[in-house]
């Protein structure tokens, strides 16, 4: 990846930026879209048009949004996956029917789900599934994922009551041969996590967030800009972007949440459904399953 900016490639970002948008630009100097538009920020230079529809492409995306991918309708169309995503719920385009789950994917989830040293993610990945598919036909399977798989000692315990305070995530689960993530849930559990000061908000950070919040998953925005989410979240709201309708539930999700309400407590809910605690039981109380918990506690 190119590094400076010359003098050139500044002036042709004035010269299109405002009109055109970064990926037309990107396309022309050969940089990423993500490039352009945090040097467009930092030049204080913002895109002002918004490519209508034609008829052509209204056609090309109800021709065709159940059968391609959103990904490959947006290559066609020159257009990003969040702005296909938006009009085809403006078209009223019905959602599309989820693959089935092959006999081999299943083999997959049966070896690989119960084993922790993978995270989801990965998995995910690996599958070309969303956690919560995989969360669903884990249930299905009859498939369990563990909850803890390290019982910690009371050498463990006092060695991080020692030195978490100066040491980070990172280097105490190394030196005790940890993932990170067993090491910060215990912290968390036990009252020993530490709270970081964030990071001052740059201008160009503040203009990648102002650009993509509420279009690329806040995990995604969090990850560019070397962030923690919750820090994502809180910043926008002092931007006055989390203001205005809330992102809709897929039925995936609802399942989920019918499936785990209750059984599971609403702060593990929220992490692996990526909601607020708040979302997590306002949506319950839409699908009146309150009703059907407080009746089963009777």
């Amino acid at each position: 990846m190119k590094e400076k900016w010359t003098e050139e490639e500044i002036k042709i970002i004035r010269r299109h930026y405002k009109r055109r948008g970064s990926k037309y630009v990107a396309k022309i100097l050969n940089r990423s879209y993500n490039a352009v538009m945090m040097k467009a920020a930092k030049l204080r230079i913002r895109f002002e048009g918004v490519k209508k529809w034609s008829e052509w492409e209204d056609r090309y995306l109800k021709k065709y949004y159940n059968k391609q991918s959103n990904a490959s309708i947006a290559r066609a169309l020159h257009r990003s996956i969040p702005s296909v995503l938006g009009h085809a719920k403006k078209l009223n385009l019905t959602t599309k029917p989820a693959n089935r789950w092959t006999e081999s994917e299943k083999e997959i989830l049966r070896k690989y789900y119960p084993d922790r040293s993978i995270s989801l993610e990965e998995l995910s990945k690996r599958l070309g599934r969303t956690i919560y598919s995989i969360f669903l036909c884990a249930q299905v399977l009859g498939v369990s994922r563990p909850q803890h798989d390290h019982e910690w000692t009371r050498k463990e315990h006092n060695y991080l009551k020692k030195n978490y305070q100066h040491k980070t995530i990172p280097e105490l689960a190394q030196e005790l041969g940890l993932s990170r993530s067993a090491v910060s849930h215990y912290l968390s559990r036990h009252g020993m996590r530490k709270r970081e000061t964030p990071r001052p908000w740059t201008d160009e950070d503040k203009e990648f967030l102002r650009q993509n919040y509420k279009k690329m998953p806040t995990k995604s925005i969090a990850q560019h800009l070397n962030r923690h989410p919750d820090n994502v979240i809180n910043y926008a709201g002092k931007l006055g972007l989390s203001a205005g309708p809330p992102k809709p539930w897929s039925e995936e999700e609802k399942e989920y949440l019918n499936n785990y309400y209750g059984k599971k407590p609403i702060k593990l809910l929220s992490e692996e459904l990526g909601r607020t605690p708040a979302a997590i039981q306002s949506s319950a109380l839409n699908l009146g399953l309150t009703k059907k918990r407080n009746r089963g506690n009777k």
